[in-house]
């Protein structure tokens, strides 16, 4: 799984290329820690689904790094889902 980014809280946003993969929407994966994981699709930037908990303040500002940065997820999308292809990091 790529790390896109670390936003100032210490979550790291992640994403994963899914080639023929179950999922066919972009999303990302935003870690805590391995107890703390919530998953936002990025064109709606709705969170899908999470374990553990996330304050409303935290959601807040990934949701705002999603829509921020919503061109340049979506090229790293793009790219994860090709072969050999390279994906970028992302400056919060």
């Amino acid at each position: 799984m790529a790390t896109l980014a670390m936003l100032f809280n210490g979550t790291i946003i992640k994403m994963r290329g899914e080639k023929n993969g179950r999922h066919h929407r972009a999303h990302i994966h935003a870690w805590r820690d391995d107890d703390n994981v919530a998953v936002f699709d990025v064109l709606t930037r709705r969170m899908l689904r999470k374990t553990g908990k996330f304050s409303p303040d935290e959601i807040y500002h990934i949701k705002s790094f999603i829509a921020k940065h919503e061109a340049e997820l979506l090229a790293n999308w793009r790219l994860l889902n090709q072969d050999n292809a390279t994906w970028f990091k992302i400056e919060p």
